[in-house]
């Protein structure tokens, strides 16, 4: 438990996202990272637009999604939600950036740490939340292929353009998770959230390898509407300061 404190430690100012440099990675061999329940056909599975971004819940008779392993040692973390940042322009929309280079989109998989038994405990709490973060690259503009696995959501946002509106889905629509199974490493580093109120309570996992999409899709995502019935054109937060922070490459881990 010594070594999971001293990986997890925050300085003063630890936000996120951040730019993952290769002068500021380790390699480092974590715990096997499993996951567990996400892509259930069990259930229900919520689509909403909470009017900053589109969110996916879970709920129904299900057996409950978590993540254990890898930098997160012995704790096992609850599934809450996933949800989306894009930009304005397909070249700039991630949040987080690898040696400067942007992706298209970004998935936050936000979970909290049993044990503190709520998540809003859980915020107070420097290992509080896992938040698996899936980069999101366009294809050719000029191609009309789409990602068939992304499909079961990006086909009903369109149910879902006013803020506070929500659509019933297929309950495995987390299926393209499946992607961080498949690589063969990925970076993780102590940070923060990146909404308000920023609070620096997670332990990032950042999935380098990128999951394709079609511009077409990313579309769907800039035509949903905020509270002021206007597009949510870009709902990314800016790269932050690392500030000393180590970054560790886990690698064979998965």
């Amino acid at each position: 438990m010594a070594e999971m404190v001293y990986l997890i430690g925050l300085p003063k100012s630890g936000q996120s996202p951040i730019d993952i440099e290769d002068k500021a990675v380790r390699p480092h061999r974590f715990p096997s990272l499993n996951l567990s329940g996400h892509w259930l056909r069990d259930g229900d599975a919520t689509l909403i637009n909470t009017g900053k971004t589109a969110k996916i819940c879970l709920s129904g008779d299900r057996i409950p999604s978590s993540i254990k392993g890898g930098p997160l040692f012995t704790d096992e973390y609850e599934f809450q939600e996933v949800h989306f940042h894009w930009g304005k322009e397909n070249c700039c929309g991630s949040e987080h950036t690898i040696n400067s280079t942007w992706f298209s989109m970004e998935a936050h998989a936000v979970h909290w740490n049993r044990r503190y038994g709520t998540i809003e405990e859980s915020k107070k709490h420097k290992d509080g939340l896992c938040v698996l973060a899936f980069l999101f690259l366009a294809t050719d503009t000029n191609s009309s292929w789409s990602n068939p696995q992304l499909e079961i959501l990006t086909d009903n946002l369109r149910y879902i353009i006013e803020a506070g509106s929500e659509k019933k889905v297929p309950a495995n629509c987390l299926k393209w998770m499946q992607h961080c199974l498949k690589v063969p490493s990925y970076y993780t580093y102590s940070g923060s959230l990146t909404t308000p109120p920023y609070t620096e309570c997670v332990v990032w996992i950042v999935i380098p390898q990128p999951i394709r999409i079609s511009p077409n899709q990313i579309d769907d995502f800039r035509k949903l509407r905020n509270g002021e019935d206007q597009q949510i054109l870009a709902n990314a937060r800016k790269v932050q300061t690392l500030r000393g922070r180590r970054i560790f490459l886990a690698v064979n881990t998965i």
